[in-house]
């Protein structure tokens, strides 16, 4: 899916590198059953759209990643907005909390 962006720069064998390096730390993480944090996935999603776009193959590592990531985004969305809804039913019924403290 290549955008026909022109020679790729030389940049691109150093985010394929760092990207390796950071999707080896996440897929450790996951092994021992330790949370991926979201920016350190979005990194690894921005070097994958990164890559593609010039055309790269990305590194085995990395499209294990961008795999598991798709098989869990719905999972993840999920969690996000159980998480948004106890967090907003809290701040709701934080007037509540303080009438009930002070009598």
């Amino acid at each position: 899916m290549s955008s026909g962006l022109s020679a790729p720069p030389a940049g691109l064998s150093e985010v394929s590198r760092l990207a390796t390096l950071l999707a080896d730390q996440a897929l450790d993480a996951q092994i021992m059953s330790r949370p991926i944090p979201d920016d350190q996935i979005q990194a690894l999603l921005d070097a994958a759209v990164l890559l593609d776009e010039y055309g790269q193959e990305l590194p085995p590592l990395l499209g294990q990643i961008v795999h598991e990531i798709g098989t869990s985004a719905p999972d993840r969305a999920s969690r996000r907005r159980e998480e948004d809804e106890v967090g907003r039913m809290a701040w709701m019924l934080r007037p509540f909390r303080s009438a009930k403290r002070a009598g």
